[in-house]
């Protein structure tokens, strides 16, 4: 079977499942169709636009000529402290476990809005990814659309966690 020929028999398949997911939506409640049913028409159109690319873009679109693509240099051949600094160490797979644990104690003790905004601009302060102003303004709008999402939109009532008698 030929690379396209396989490429279109998966975007066929892509189609089946999406359209299944529209299928199965009709038995569910208006609810809790209005995140599962918008997400499987996206990905119908997107299938579609990839395959009328596919099918009917020219041919010197979609090949690449592999002779003109340099091959990367190994990174201990370029730089020996950036081969270092790139290996993952024991230490590291434990810090992210303690942020992935951090996350859910954040979320059991203050709830999932105060936590998003926490764990958020506490993950860009302690990986110095952008300024402090800047941290704060992601972590912002990101419970900004977190609150519009499922309070607003969705009219869901998060979990206020365990500290929430507290300010009742």
């Amino acid at each position: 079977m030929s690379r396209h020929a396989q490429e279109n028999l998966i975007s066929v398949l892509l189609l089946a499942l999406f359209i299944g997911v529209i299928v199965l939506c009709q038995d569910f409640g208006p609810r809790a169709r209005m995140i599962p049913l918008p997400l499987a028409v996206f990905g119908i159109l997107l299938t579609l636009l990839q395959l009328g690319w596919h099918n009917f873009a020219s041919p010197e679109d979609l090949h690449m000529d592999m002779l003109k693509v340099r091959e990367p240099e190994p990174p201990a051949a370029a730089d020996p402290a950036r081969a270092e600094k790139g290996k993952t160490t024991a230490w590291h797979e434990i810090r992210a476990g303690l942020m992935v644990l951090a996350l859910l104690v954040l979320t059991h003790v203050v709830g999932v809005m105060p936590a998003a905004f926490l764990f958020t601009a506490g993950y860009f302060l302690v990986t110095r990814y952008c300024s402090w102003w800047r941290s704060l303004a992601y972590a912002a709008i990101l419970t900004i659309s977190l609150y519009l999402l499922f309070e607003v939109a969705l009219e869901m009532q998060p979990y206020h966690g365990l500290l929430a008698p507290l300010f009742e």
